[in-house]
């Protein structure tokens, strides 16, 4: 290659380059939305309750300590390490990643690498369209490097990774969400579970009380001071308890093996012992609610997913616009392998090409009308994820306030009730009351104790309702887990 050549070659080489520097972007580019028509600037709880949880700190990342249950914590951190679904999403990051980089291959130069063999024989009398004079038989041996460029001049690929990003950052918040959901729904099943042991064992001590009332029903009977109408409501009072006991023992069963599908692990495998059930935390702060814009995964994600429909308008608008593209052949061709590195056997080619849309049927329009159409709707699917995380936060921190008075009312009348049940106890023994009255505190004191562990649970489950509103708990996740970093 002469010097002349080497100049033209690295002339058009550099054309590229100073192209792109002169190119710009088309399409809207990206503001944050006005959301201050959904966005609220207090909670709208009764007077009282919106200061008393505006005076409390702002709620912990790694909620599920406030519950003071190491085996819950203990759980909800192994779920991050065996969770099927979490797996699936760490993959789908990846997947993310390595799709950016297949757009990102879009915008760089394409060079490929040529080894090639060719026979060639032409008859005497032959006319070849390919230059090739008549009367030759003979071997081509080739290499070389055939190279690609199509210049980004209207920022369609730009676009395209701008997208592309928000995608990944989709992905990210699909993970956190995700987080979010399975350790709220692992605490409720467990907290179904200590529900349900503390249940049976409440009903077997029920059936113990019982039978200690009818082997005195009994005793009275054989005596000839009671009657056997007495023993048979005694009877029918410990039957009717006793049925609990299957169900319970089956809705636990069903319970331990939710927890162990959330942990990823077989039917067979033991996750957890009995233990007490957890104690109702203190009410907790909600911050306000411009903090769920950054708190909830599922309102990031719906930001991101907007951010990649106005972008992807930008790549729909440059199909407008001309496009150029560099290529090039820098190729070695002789007849004979030991000629093949020698300097007059170079052939090199170096070309550009200009398209420029003429007659599409208005596909690109209509395009780029879809693109615009779509981040409305996306802007439209934000603003309607902010009303329903604003609404839930209410409803859950209204349900923490109800549930927990309802508690406390319940816990004064299991108090009463069980006296009742010594009073009439007493009553009966000594002979200055009855036995109906005995199997009937008996009775009420069972309900009552029934809907305090309900409602207990209950107000377990509206905490967890409150912290997976508010969309806490992926950040103390993400912090411990090295394979995954927002």
């Amino acid at each position: 290659m002469n010097k002349k050549q080497t100049y033209n070659l690295a002339r058009t080489l550099t054309l590229g380059p100073l192209f792109c520097l002169a190119a710009c972007t088309v399409g809207p580019d990206f503001t944050p939305p006005d959301l201050s028509s959904v966005m609220q600037d207090e909670w709208q709880l009764k007077a009282g309750e919106t200061e008393r949880f505006s005076q409390i700190r702002q709620p912990e990342s790694a909620w599920w300590r406030q519950f003071s249950d190491a085996e819950l914590a203990s759980l909800i951190g192994r779920l991050h390490e065996s969770s099927l679904p979490l797996a699936k999403a760490r993959e789908r990051i990846v997947e993310v990643n390595a799709r950016q980089g297949v757009i990102e291959a879009d915008r760089r130069l394409q060079l490929a690498a040529a080894l090639g063999y060719t026979h060639v024989y032409t008859g005497d009398d032959v006319v070849s369209r390919q230059a090739i004079p008549p009367g030759k038989n003979l071997d081509i041996y080739s290499t070389g490097l055939i190279a690609g460029w199509e210049l980004d001049l209207w920022g369609r690929t730009a676009r395209l990774l701008e997208a592309g990003e928000q995608d990944i950052r989709m992905s990210y918040a699909d993970y956190h969400g995700m987080l979010v959901s399975l350790a709220a729904e692992l605490s409720l099943a467990y907290f179904e579970v200590r529900t349900l042991e503390a249940r049976l064992i409440n009903v077997r001590e029920n059936l113990a009380l019982q039978q200690r009332t009818r082997e005195l029903a009994q005793s009275r009977y054989d005596a000839g001071t009671g009657s056997a109408l007495e023993v048979t409501r005694a009877d029918r009072l410990i039957s009717s308890t006793r049925a609990y006991l299957p169900e319970f023992e089956r809705n636990l069963a069903v319970a331990k093996n939710r927890i162990r599908v959330l942990l990823g692990v077989p039917p067979r495998e033991q996750v957890l012992s009995s233990g007490p059930m957890p104690a109702v935390p203190e009410l907790i702060g909600v911050g306000l609610p411009v903090d769920l814009a950054t708190r909830r995964p599922d309102i990031k994600r719906a930001l991101y997913h907007y951010h990649a429909a106005v972008a992807r308008i930008g790549a729909a608008q440059a199909e407008k616009y001309p496009a150029i593209s560099l290529s090039g052949t820098v190729m070695l061709s002789t007849d004979s392998l030991a000629g093949l590195f020698d300097g007059d056997a170079l052939m090199y080619t170096l070309g550009s090409d200009l398209r420029f849309p003429i007659f599409t049927g208005k596909r690109i329009e209509a395009t780029v009308a879809v693109r615009e159409s779509q981040a409305e709707q996306a802007r439209y699917d934000l603003e309607q994820q902010i009303v329903e995380a604003l609404s839930e936060v209410e409803n859950a921190a209204t349900g923490v306030i109800r549930t927990q008075q309802k508690v406390r009312e319940l816990e004064q009348a299991e108090l009463f009730a069980s006296r009742s049940v010594d009073l009439a106890d007493e009553l009966y023994q000594v002979g200055l009351g009855d036995l109906y009255q005995v199997l009937d505190n008996q009775q009420h004191l069972i309900i009552i104790q029934e809907r305090l562990l309900l409602a207990r649970q209950q107000a377990l489950s509206e905490v967890v309702a409150l912290y997976r509103a508010l969309g806490g708990g992926w950040e103390q996740a993400s912090s411990e887990d090295t394979r995954v970093q927002p």
